[in-house]
């Protein structure tokens, strides 16, 4: 004990501090209780209460046999018949941003041109994003488009930046969502990397059609998500 302040107190404190000034993100791995218990030369013990007080302040989340992790902050994710991130992501105060990784014209799989009402080969506009909140990765988004219907997609995209002014200057002023399916798997390595989570917390995947303003298919896509997240069902007949 310093100053009358516990040892386990000084230790949680000083991890806190790491983790506020971003020297530790979200998903990064603690020390092991055997490196903390050297770095600040206590017992384990000791080290096993600031862990548990930062994981009752919900900071850090720690699982048997894998260690401890700087938590994730928990984001509301409410499903709406008009879902559009960037505003969603804005009224909470927020900055959204977004990295494109790739986009490209290729040729439908069966599921892809099922969703679509395409025939199998025929060729889409395939977009793979992450998605930021703030600087944090939050997501993953595929994205799929019917390249006989949108065939100037990729370089009208390259110049609005977004998925609904794109579409809004292609002659489609809105579009709703018809249909969301929901499960849940670990991540891959490359999604754990891409993510900054660990490999142990499972991905929310998200399935869903878009429909334009006549019921047509517009896009068929599927978002990953950290499992750190909080579903929010609109009320009847509500968007």
């Amino acid at each position: 004990m310093a100053g009358g302040m516990p040892l386990w107190r000084e230790i949680a404190q000083s991890l806190e501090q790491r983790i506020r000034s971003r020297e530790l993100h979200p998903g990064d791995k603690l020390p092991t209780e055997y490196e903390l218990s050297r770095q600040f030369m206590v017992n384990r013990h000791t080290v096993r209460r600031a862990l548990s007080d930062l994981q009752e302040k919900g900071i850090v989340e720690s699982t048997q046999g894998r260690g401890s992790f700087v938590r994730r902050p928990t984001r509301p994710a409410q499903l709406q018949r008009r879902p559009r991130f960037t505003e969603a992501v804005l009224s909470r105060g927020a900055e959204p941003t977004t990295k494109v990784l790739k986009l490209e014209v290729r040729p439908a799989d069966s599921r892809v041109a099922e969703a679509l009402e395409l025939k199998t080969g025929a060729p889409v506009i395939f977009m793979e994003r992450v998605r930021f909140v703030d600087g944090e990765p939050t997501g993953l988004g595929l994205h799929h488009f019917s390249f006989e219907r949108f065939p100037t997609f990729v370089e009208m995209y390259r110049t609005r930046g977004t998925i609904t002014q794109t579409l809004r200057d292609s002659g489609v002023p809105d579009y709703t969502r018809r249909r969301t399916v929901i499960s849940a798997r670990l991540p891959t390595a490359p999604e754990a990397d891409l993510l900054h989570v660990p490999r142990h917390v499972p991905l929310l995947i998200r399935r869903y059609v878009n429909v334009d303003g006549l019921g047509r298919p517009l896009e068929f896509g599927e978002s990953r998500t950290s499992n750190e997240i909080e579903i929010v069902f609109p009320a009847p007949g509500r968007d």
